[in-house]
């Protein structure tokens, strides 16, 4: 079937800013056309593609034609890019990648692989913030062309690279612990103390708790859905947490935090995955990850699939 790329980039846009009168501002046309081109789209797909509300949403299908476009104008831009080089002359817009980052990896180390892809890829990324849990569920529903995953296995249709693993550091203030583990950190004493997790699908606590001690337990736990603060409650004493190793390595060393355990981290294996589909553009960008990666990560054996 062959898209009228006028009305895929329509559907991008409206997917891209939330709403037609926002889409139709960023493509410099009027609501009316924005509107159009949508409709002609979901007559010719026989399918909604647009979830109209506040705001607008893309349906499924509607995700999976954002993609193709997305990976047609890569390639477009990558064939633009060769012929100014050829003819020499100033080179194209940036084009734009979405990724799925999980959070520690977008506060930690990931900002170095942004630097490099803007500088030496010429591209306008654009992050979808996740748990690395749950990042290749975008992937799959053509929400992100790559993402940062702890799934190993590939998904179908993508290039898996494994980085290496992000540690984490189970800690808690120094007041924090003496107040809450004179008697020593057990399981008693932790299901009698506040955790820190980030949201409902943090897991990692558990994970911890069970390398520790064989189980977990239900604790009191409070929900803090931000890196930044995440880390403000473990140094103000709010509760116990896991902190990426990157980052709290530093406070364990001034003495503001304390490792509740000595040397029981937990190491979350972190793959890139991206499609088999897409450019050369993508292709770099992997290499750029996996470079830094390298470098910020614990060690790991590097594998493509």
């Amino acid at each position: 079937m062959q898209y009228d790329y006028d009305s895929l980039l329509a559907l991008d846009a409206v997917a891209r800013e939330g709403g037609f009168d926002a889409a139709a501002k960023a493509l410099e046309v009027t609501q009316s056309a924005v509107s159009q081109r949508i409709k002609q789209l979901e007559d010719r797909v026989g399918s909604v593609l647009i979830v109209r509300g506040r705001p607008c949403v893309p349906t499924a299908i509607g995700m999976q034609l954002c993609q193709h476009f997305e990976q047609v104008t890569l390639l477009q831009h990558e064939l633009a890019d060769r012929m100014d080089k050829l003819i020499d002359r100033e080179g194209t817009n940036a084009a734009t990648i979405r990724i799925a980052v999980n959070n520690d990896s977008l506060a930690t180390w990931f900002p170095y692989v942004m630097k490099r892809a803007v500088n030496d890829l010429n591209v306008q990324i654009e992050i979808t913030p996740d748990d690395q849990e749950h990042t290749e569920k975008i992937l799959k529903s053509g929400d992100a062309l790559a993402v940062i995953t702890d799934v190993e296995k590939p998904v179908q249709g993508c290039r898996r690279i494994s980085l290496g693993a992000m540690e984490y550091i189970a800690v808690a203030s120094a007041e924090f612990y003496d107040a809450n583990f004179k008697k020593g950190v057990t399981l008693d004493t932790i299901e009698n103390t506040a955790c820190l997790t980030f949201n409902r699908k943090d897991s990692i606590q558990d994970q911890w708790m069970k390398q520790c001690f064989g189980i977990s337990v239900k604790t009191l736990t409070h929900m803090v859905p931000s890196y930044e603060g995440y880390v403000a409650c473990c140094l103000n004493g709010t509760g116990w947490g896991l902190v990426p190793g990157i980052a709290g390595l530093p406070y364990l060393e001034s003495g503001e935090l304390i490792e509740l355990v000595s040397n029981e981290r937990i190491q979350i294996s972190l793959h890139w995955q991206s499609s088999t589909q897409s450019s050369e553009i993508l292709r770099r960008l992997g290499e750029i990850v996996k470079e830094e990666a390298l470098i910020h990560l614990m060690p790991d054996s590097f594998r493509t699939m």
